[in-house]
């Protein structure tokens, strides 16, 4: 479809950003249809995130949450329980949403062997297209491949199950819903009594923004219980507002045990990350007098949480979950208008994580080549428009803020770089 030869060397270095714009050194502007990493959900340089965090790093810009704690620690944590899809008691912060799932997990293990229930060391996670991140121990239940193999990933008490993958299972390159309930099934059969935990994410967005069908994570959520295992709510990339809900939990009907937070959850101003858990584990480690051997130096870092308090001050005072979900549908209409082309197949999400499914053709709908991938995210930057490559799809995630204009010309530039895709 097209040579390597227009693919430029060398990367992007971006150098500023204002609302949903960035501009790299060369001078380019480009719409951010990608939040970063994400994460930038109130847009570059908004003037409350960065004046809250200079206020904070002239009062007080570093403390340890190793024998002590700090006021804004204290401040956040009180907010998220109060927001949060669950009843929970305790935080715990990390600085990645990688660290954030590897605390639940190894918070969740050592509660096991002081309930007397050593034997549950297994944790459940989804194959192929899961995402929870790129630490050893995260790794390991990421279903996505990384070459854990490679890297020596430790999968011994790792159990993956299918997940359902609707537009490929049409084309049988994928599982249906009907193989994952039964793979669930089965696993709560043959090792339910040696589960820990189980761990998902509510869309998985890495994999292609992948809808969990009606009911599925209801029934995941229903086993889990039944196994007597603690559901580990995945809600990094989709907390905040990011799906058209505070979290795309909310969706549903599950509600977690535990869950995982990171991004959104100060606009990506600096690095958190927070895991949150019920009382029961808090009260076993408490009555039992362990001592939880776990903990960063920026864990909870006094400017971090800073950024965080301000930007859910932002996203309430400028209604930025509802934002996301109108956003959101007027992105995804002019998304819908795309499907006439030969190479979309499918438009799916919600809020603001949108996917646009790409193929060879109508027919076969076989995915583009990594190649062809590429291409038409080169033509999108030629554009002025910075998308997110996964898989099959492109993905699109602006910022909260973004405005009706800027919807309809991100959707403009898009719509111009796959037109000239087809036209080769």
């Amino acid at each position: 479809m097209t040579s390597m030869s227009m693919f430029e060397r060398g990367g992007t270095t971006l150098v500023e950003g204002e609302g949903v714009r960035v501009r790299d050194e060369a001078g380019n502007s480009y719409l951010s249809a990608t939040s970063g990493l994400w994460n930038v959900t109130c847009g570059w340089n908004h003037p409350r995130i960065v004046d809250a965090v200079t206020e904070q790093l002239r009062r007080f810009s570093y403390g340890t949450l190793f024998r002590y704690g700090h006021d804004t620690a204290r401040d956040l944590a009180a907010r998220l329980l109060e927001i949060a899809p669950g009843d929970f008691e305790r935080v715990y912060f990390s600085s990645s949403g990688s660290s954030a799932n590897e605390t639940a997990v190894k918070v969740l293990r050592r509660y096991r062997s002081l309930v007397g229930q050593p034997e549950r060391r297994l944790v459940v996670s989804f194959d192929a297209h899961s995402w929870h991140g790129t630490g050893i121990g995260a790794m390991a239940l990421t279903g996505e491949d990384l070459d854990q193999e490679e890297y020596g990933v430790d999968r011994r008490w790792n159990r993956l199950l299918p997940y359902p993958d609707p537009f490929a299972a049409e084309r049988g390159l994928g599982p249906d819903e009907r193989t994952c309930r039964e793979a669930l099934a089965e696993l709560e059969r043959t090792e339910g009594d040696q589960v820990a935990a189980v761990i998902v994410e509510p869309i998985l967005c890495s994999g292609g923004v992948l809808m969990p069908p009606d009911g599925f994570l209801e029934e995941v959520a229903a086993a889990t219980r039944r196994m007597g295992a603690h559901l580990i709510v995945d809600e990094v990339a989709t907390g905040f507002g990011r799906t058209g809900r505070m979290f795309a939990s909310e969706h549903t009907g599950v509600r977690p045990d535990v869950v995982t937070l990171s991004k959104g959850i100060n606009s990506g101003y600096l690095p958190l990350a927070a895991t949150l858990f019920p009382a029961e584990v808090y009260e076993a480690y408490e009555a039992s007098g362990t001592y939880l051997t776990h903990g960063e130096t920026q864990s909870g870092n006094p400017a971090a949480c800073a950024a965080a308090l301000a930007t859910l001050d932002v996203m309430e005072d400028e209604n930025l979950v509802e934002r996301s979900a109108k956003a959101g549908a007027r992105l995804r209409q002019h998304l819908d208008a795309l499907l006439e082309l030969d190479i979309v197949g499918e438009v799916r999400g919600e809020g603001l994580a949108l996917a646009v499914e790409l193929v060879r053709d109508p027919v076969s709908r076989e995915p583009l080549s990594p190649m062809d991938m590429a291409m038409i995210s080169h033509l999108c930057q030629r554009n002025g428009l910075l998308v997110h490559l996964s898989r099959r799809c492109l993905l699109l995630f602006p910022p909260l803020v973004v405005t009706d204009a800027e919807v309809d010309e991100i959707a403009a530039r898009l719509a111009g770089a796959l037109k000239a895709v087809r036209s080769r």
